[in-house]
């Protein structure tokens, strides 16, 4: 973060104290070296905002914030006040979350330098992935920096503004969104340089109630992006073909498989340990990634890349070396089987494409871990069922379906596997972890994805930390009770 004196800061989200006035004159001097929302990560010159979320208030950890190094705190109830030291700055506002995305917008427009490029994604699948194939791509030869993680809400997009530094090149912003108006407002606040649209799938659907609505809010962010700018857009969702209007001083580029995109990515190989194709019939791309998909964001990653000055030969380069953050398709080698971590999340159209992907597998066995899809609204029940359906249709030798949707929908076709798939249910990740001991054997590929409150990272360590080999080909399976 670019340092600001706390009365900026004040001024910025209309602050008020109750502080004398000669301590008020005091504590308006003092410097902000950073902003954060996490008692457990403060560091001396930290300015804390107390955010109250669903399970904590961070109102009670003022006294621990201060106690670590912290400057000041935010708040919006000033009842805790008394639980801090009178000497600790508060500084009191009506939100906690708004006042912290009105000091992000500040931030943005009047002291994030005028070089800093801010590039801004959104879509259904594969923003963060894409985030950090363009960070991969830009860091060896730009300074600069990607949001962490998956900083894509009211409270992560300002954070991820913030955290922009006085050298940086480049500043990447992740925009999420499960309900209407979400996208335009957080893009407002980053007012891009640049924009990414990924894919654009079923997600989010107790929100954004169908396929429309989703594409309606996705292209939202084009409304925002800075004359001159850029706009990437995956092109194969056939609703976003007659939606895209972005401004008439931005430049659209379009991407993806369908001949109707103005830059058509041809894939030439895909398999499990990764992918080939070429972009615009010159640009040979290889990316050590499993799934047909990524070719379109590393696409968006290389025209991104290029947009900015780098060379085509040394960005093809670089995306040869990308390795996915932990739980998006990640390659891990457990021993005598090969895990594919891809427990970040789900929706029906990435679950569908990691279905596809496996079935490309040469291995002994294919293996999938299938947790429930979540915010699906009234239609989750047709989505599971479609899911399962994909993986006993495409030969996939044993399923394990893990939560109570993918149960009932694994239930639902159990009389049509015509003995080609093996369908097991469980409970809980936990389950699904004693359950894959039985289940594995030497040569076996299995890949595991589910939404992340199904907690599948778990079966993930499970598996590569297990103690025991894992079954032999004689190996009785059982079933865990659903």
């Amino acid at each position: 973060m670019i340092p600001m004196t706390l009365g900026k800061i004040a001024a910025a989200m209309g602050a008020t104290s109750d502080a004398r006035a000669e301590a008020i004159d005091r504590w308006l001097q003092l410097p902000i070296l950073r902003v954060t929302t996490d008692s457990r990560d403060i560091q001396p010159g930290d300015l804390f905002f107390a955010i109250r979320g669903a399970r904590l208030d961070g109102h009670r950890f003022l006294a621990e914030a201060a106690s670590k190094g912290a400057v000041a705190g935010v708040v919006d109830n000033p009842s805790f006040e008394p639980q801090c030291d009178p000497a600790f700055p508060l500084l009191v506002v009506d939100n906690t979350i708004s006042a912290l995305g009105r000091l992000a917008t500040y931030f943005r427009r009047e002291v994030l330098p005028p070089g800093t490029i801010v590039i801004a994604m959104t879509g259904s699948n594969g923003k963060t992935t894409t985030k950090c194939m363009i960070d991969h791509v830009l860091r060896p030869t730009l300074e600069g920096r990607a949001s962490p993680k998956s900083f894509n809400n009211q409270i992560g997009v300002p954070l991820t503004l913030l955290s922009g530094g006085q050298d940086d090149r480049y500043l990447i912003v992740e925009i999420g969104s499960n309900a209407p108006g979400e996208v335009a407002s957080l893009a407002k606040m980053a007012s891009p340089n640049a924009a990414v649209i990924t894919s654009i799938g079923q997600a989010h659907l107790e929100g954004l109630h169908n396929i429309d609505e989703i594409v309606r809010e996705k292209v939202s962010l084009l409304d925002h992006v800075r004359g001159g700018g850029m706009a990437v857009v995956n092109f194969d969702c056939p609703e976003i073909q007659t939606r895209l209007q972005p401004p008439p001083d931005v430049r659209l580029v379009t991407i993806g498989f369908s001949p109707r995109s103005e830059r058509r990515v041809v894939l030439l190989e895909s398999s499990m340990t990764g992918i080939v194709f070429v972009l615009d019939g010159r640009d040979r791309i290889a990316l050590p990634l499993p799934g047909a998909h990524h070719a379109v964001n590393a696409a968006a990653a290389f025209l991104i890349a290029r947009w900015l000055g780098l060379g085509a030969g040394e960005i093809i380069e670089r995306l040869a070396t990308f390795t996915p953050p932990p739980g998006r398709a990640r390659i891990l080698d457990a021993g005598e089987v090969k895990v594919i971590d891809d427990t970040y999340n789900a929706n029906p159209t990435s679950m569908a494409e990691a279905v596809r992907t496996l079935s490309l597998a040469a291995s002994q066995r294919r293996v999938f871990v299938m947790g429930d899809m979540l915010e699906l609204g009234a239609q989750s029940p047709s989505f599971h069922r479609d899911a399962v359906h994909e993986v006993v249709s495409r030969g996939i030798e044993v399923l394990v379906a893990v939560g109570p949707a993918c149960t009932e929908a694994a239930r639902s076709i159990a009389d049509q596997t015509n003995g080609h798939t093996r369908v097991l249910t469980c409970k809980t990740a936990d389950a699904a972890g004693d359950l894959l001991d039985t289940v594995l054997q030497p040569g076996d590929t299995v890949w595991i994805k589910g939404s992340r409150a199904l907690q599948l990272d778990r079966v993930v360590d499970h598996v590569m930390n297990r103690k025991s080999p894992v079954a032999s080909a004689q190996a009785p399976v059982r079933h865990s009770p659903a």
